[in-house]
């Protein structure tokens, strides 16, 4: 009688102990998978407007996107991996704001190369946090709630793509992630000096 009376909270406990194994290895697999993804062009606005899409139900009303892109530009990279970036970042601004408050995204072009900034309003990140930010396994949120891979994986990432990842933060006002990333060879020739047009949108 005791363990038919346990039995349905010991098979979920072990279902989200095998969830959360799961989710482990495969970001090891991804941590550990190097360029066997095919490369092809991406368009940086859909891109994180993807993302964005992902996160719809998190955001719901009590977080509100602001957006700025540089209308067009493109990357040539493996498009899975750079959204996977986009989705860790926003996904822990999410998680630090506890589902209230503003992100604000924000695209450009300078010396060739595309810049990505990712800004919340939230409570900012300590120094003894931000030193090991991007070390494997390292997390500050509770157990369960996360592998501490997420951003080492992002920070392989774009290495990997020939980029930079950069974190500006003050305690109690923001955190803004600066990604750098080449822009596609072939989008830089047909651009041929045109400046492209700047583009915002609002996202509730």
């Amino acid at each position: 009688d005791f363990i038919l009376e346990d039995v349905d909270d010991l098979l979920a406990d072990s279902k989200d102990g095998i969830d959360r194994i799961r989710e482990i290895i495969d970001n090891l697999l991804l941590f550990s998978r190097k360029d066997i993804a095919e490369t092809k062009e991406y368009n940086l606005a859909e891109g994180l407007q993807s993302t964005l899409k992902i996160l719809n139900t998190k955001l719901k009303d009590n977080i509100v996107v602001t957006t700025d892109y540089t209308a067009d530009i493109q990357l040539s990279c493996q498009p899975g991996a750079i959204n996977q970036v986009f989705l860790n970042i926003l996904q822990n601004a999410v998680d630090a704001m506890d589902a209230k408050g503003e992100i604000a995204i924000r695209t450009r072009v300078e010396d060739n190369m595309a810049i990505i900034v990712l800004r919340d309003n939230g409570p900012g990140i300590p120094d003894n946090v931000l030193a090991n930010i991007f070390d494997p396994f390292f997390t500050t949120k509770p157990v369960g709630k996360g592998t501490g891979l997420g951003l080492s994986i992002s920070h392989g990432i774009i290495e990997q793509h020939g980029g930079l990842i950069k974190i500006n933060t003050q305690i109690g006002k923001y955190t803004e992630f600066v990604i750098s990333l080449p822009v596609s060879s072939k989008w830089l020739s047909k651009k041929n000096q045109h400046t492209p047009e700047s583009t915002a949108d609002m996202i509730a």
